[in-house]
């Protein structure tokens, strides 16, 4: 088989097997086996070794990435495609970390949703950013079903309101309507929740 190792920064290399990008490795590592760059002839043991190292080496990247904060299997998915490694590589990483529940898209779903429900943001919105992070439906839409209040999300979008009005307080009334209405759109919120607001705050 072909090796080649490329420097990559000057602390890191890139592993190419058979003219492929395995992944990426430390140069401390790699010179107690390969000078900083090499090409050549390898046999199957000497590749198992590197592969072996690249999966330890994704592996602990990954659980450094998800000990500083909780991440979307898609999240993480994509970090370990930035650091160059191959998909098989970075599918026994996902799986490992799923299996030892350090990967959860379940508990990241919840995370996300309660975070999202503090902040006043509307279904539609929060929706959006789960399936940004590519989440499954079946995932979170129980979640989501036991988690969102239409009464607070009500009481929410009022307030909202009525802050948007009072930070826009010198437009005529009509445009003061038509602008509130485009930016609460605009995060998310449905066309007739806004109205019943607009039509309470009317009324007060």
């Amino acid at each position: 088989m072909k090796l080649r190792i490329q420097p990559k920064t000057r602390f890191s290399a890139h592993v190419e097997i058979d003219g492929i990008c395995r992944g990426t490795l430390p140069l401390r590592v790699l010179l107690q086996y390969y000078p900083a760059e090499f090409a050549g002839e390898v046999g199957s043991a000497e590749v198992e070794d590197l592969l072996k190292l690249l999966r330890d080496q994704a592996f602990n990247l990954l659980v450094d990435y998800l000990a500083k904060a909780e991440h979307s299997e898609w999240q993480c998915r994509n970090f370990l495609k930035r650091k160059n490694f191959e998909d098989s590589i970075i599918e026994g990483c996902l799986a490992r970390c799923r299996k030892l529940n350090y990967l959860n898209d379940k508990r990241f779903s919840e995370l996300l949703v309660s975070s999202y429900l503090e902040r006043r943001a509307s279904k539609r919105a929060i929706i959006a950013k789960l399936r940004e992070q590519r989440i499954s439906e079946t995932i979170w839409s129980p979640l989501l079903e036991r988690l969102y209040d239409p009464k607070q999300a009500s009481g929410g979008l009022s307030e909202l309101l009525q802050k948007y009005c009072l930070s826009h307080r010198g437009l005529p009334r009509n445009k003061l309507k038509e602008k509130a209405f485009s930016h609460l759109f605009r995060k998310g919120f449905e066309l007739e929740d806004i109205r019943a607001a607009w039509e309470s705050l009317d009324g007060e």
